[in-house]
């Protein structure tokens, strides 16, 4: 029997998310006025050009706070995407579940150890580090070992559960 799952789970918005939006918008006023109190009188249309670039980039770095991550959990194969502002997509990682060293939650006691390891990629794919419901799966993924920070729903923690029990301690 096939098993196929999909989810997906909104980032939320961090304090450096919200400074990044405010000094953009700062900085973009402060580009603005000075491009228009030394250009604009000289140069007429290509202000005008330089101050819609200016806005251009300002709206791209605001919107590329909004952060998804999807979670694809095919037979084993889970693959982790970021979507970038609804449209920009890229893999992040991908993993086997019959291949992973451990899954737990963040009330296992190895993972403080885990996210103090220094020689552990760590993989971001979780609304908030301080949510009550992140777990973590620890894998290796071409040599290097890393850990994955993700909110999976029931269904995928089943999927792991039942492909690699013995690894699994969602119970903790």
């Amino acid at each position: 029997m096939d098993v196929f799952v999909e989810q997906m789970v909104v980032k939320k918005k961090t304090g450096k998310d919200l400074a990044r939006t405010a000094a953009c918008a700062l900085g973009g006023a402060v580009a603005l006025f000075l491009i228009v109190s030394f250009l604009g009188q000289y140069l007429g249309f290509l202000t005008f050009l330089i101050v819609a670039g200016v806005f251009y980039l300002l709206y791209q770095v605001v919107i590329s706070s909004n952060v998804e991550y999807e979670y694809s959990f095919t037979n084993g194969a889970m693959d982790v995407d970021k979507i970038i502002a609804a449209s920009r997509r890229k893999r992040m990682t991908a993993l086997n579940a019959r291949e992973i060293e451990m899954m737990g939650t963040k009330r296992n006691a190895a993972y403080d150890g885990y996210i103090k390891n220094g020689e552990i990629k760590k993989v971001y794919a979780c609304t908030s580090i301080d949510d009550n419901d992140v777990c973590f799966v620890l894998y290796t993924e071409g040599g290097v070992k890393k850990l994955l920070l993700f909110n999976p729903n029931e269904k995928i923690r089943d999927g792991f559960r039942r492909l690699n029990p013995q690894k699994v301690f969602l119970n903790d």
